[in-house]
């Protein structure tokens, strides 16, 4: 199949992809001439990255049962791609209580979940206790439920606030329960995209110095990145090898997440910065070559299914992606810059994978087996709590 391929390829094209199915490291030089990929060349990438795929993880097809809990949406950050954010007396800004963040806890094990995806926006009037007191809230309804929370940019807000070091701080989040960070705020690792994305965030150098801290302290993250907006391909092949070479030396990653800019309702639409987000090929290209250039060192990739939709999202498991995420009961980020789907059933998730004849299996956050994997509700009771979570969210 590939050599019939190679032979209607550009040699220096050809001969990356014979690199990359030989299992040799692709230079930030060699990604970035797969990001310009089109026509053939676009089938040929597609298949080789299903190929490498095929490899490391097999035909597993994994998802975690999860919510989402946005807790603020009130943040003094100037993220041009936000729709989220609400300054203070903004009519729908908002901060939940302890209760509310308790009464979802309770819904999620309900839902069955294993874990609990926490995160929002930079909120000036919480310091580091009323962190403390949301995970103890979750801790105070479930000791076993996995809390994914607070990204790089909300551990270095807290710190600001609190005048601790961040490693004190992540020290006091893990004490009351913190147990893995989103590495969300990546959004692309270059500072000139950052000026003029998301200005006064935390720079690249930050994200990296607090996700190796992260892994340093025994917490493990993920790994973001949000493509589609202002950034080069040479951008997105940079960001993908710092995150390799952040990998090589903590191993503290648990997968790579492709986030596809959502541009509804945002800044840079508003301004005329970005017309739209990302298109088919563009989908199709980061996925594939993010494949390709983490072989060896992050084998999980992760596809969002919120952001692309569920079809897109699994075209994107023939094109090198391993994982479909969460189930991100009440997802509200997303919601504000235009997704129309807010949470997925696990029966779904089994259906569309189903669906291009590869095996579905439930993991936890870690990539681990669930040890309760039969606490999954019903389709029925899961679509009932379903709707009650949309219902509110409106």
């Amino acid at each position: 199949m590939f050599e019939k391929l190679f032979d209607s390829l550009d040699s220096e094209f050809g001969g990356i992809i014979e690199k990359a199915l030989k299992g040799t490291e692709i230079t930030v030089e060699e990604g970035e001439r797969l990001l310009h990929a089109e026509g053939r060349e676009l089938h040929a990438l597609a298949l080789a990255a299903d190929e490498v795929r095929r490899r490391r993880v097999g035909d597993i097809v994994t998802y975690v049962v999860n919510r989402n809990i946005n807790y603020s949406n009130i943040c003094v950050g100037d993220c041009k791609f936000c729709a989220f954010k609400r300054n203070r007396g903004d009519k729908d800004a908002y901060a939940l209580t302890l209760e509310q963040i308790s009464d979802k806890t309770r819904e999620a094990l309900d839902f069955g979940a294993t874990e609990i995806c926490m995160q929002g926006g930079l909120n000036p009037e919480l310091k580091l206790e009323n962190y403390v007191g949301m995970l103890k809230a979750i801790r105070n309804v479930s000791t076993d439920i996995h809390i994914h929370a607070f990204s790089p940019a909300e551990l270095n807000f807290i710190a600001k606030r609190s005048g601790l070091p961040l490693k004190d701080v992540i020290e006091t989040l893990l004490e009351a329960g913190l147990n893995s960070v989103p590495g969300t705020a990546a959004e692309i690792l270059a500072d000139r995209v950052r000026d003029i994305i998301c200005p006064g965030k935390l720079s690249s150098s930050d994200w990296q110095t607090t996700i190796e801290l992260c892994h340093r302290l025994g917490l493990p993250t993920t790994a973001t990145m949000m493509y589609g907006h202002v950034e080069t391909p040479r951008e997105r092949a940079e960001h993908i090898a710092l995150v390799r070479e952040i990998q090589r030396e903590t191993h503290g990653f648990t997968e790579f997440v492709l986030l596809p800019f959502m541009h509804e309702n945002t800044p840079l639409q508003r301004e005329g910065i970005v017309r739209d987000g990302p298109s088919g090929a563009d989908n199709i290209r980061v996925h594939a070559v993010a494949r390709l250039m983490l072989a060896g060192y992050i084998d999980n990739i992760q596809t969002s299914w919120v952001k692309l939709g569920p079809k897109v999202a699994q075209m994107m498991l023939n094109v090198g992606v391993n994982d479909f995420g969460g189930t991100l009961l009440e997802e509200n980020i997303s919601r504000a810059a235009g997704a129309r789907i807010q949470m997925m059933a696990p029966q779904e998730f089994e259906r569309l994978i189903k669906g291009i004849g590869r095996i579905p299996r439930q993991r936890t956050t870690t990539y681990g087996a669930p040890q309760t994997v039969g606490s999954l509700m019903s389709a029925r009771g899961s679509c009932r709590i379903a709707r009650a979570s949309l219902t509110r969210a409106a």
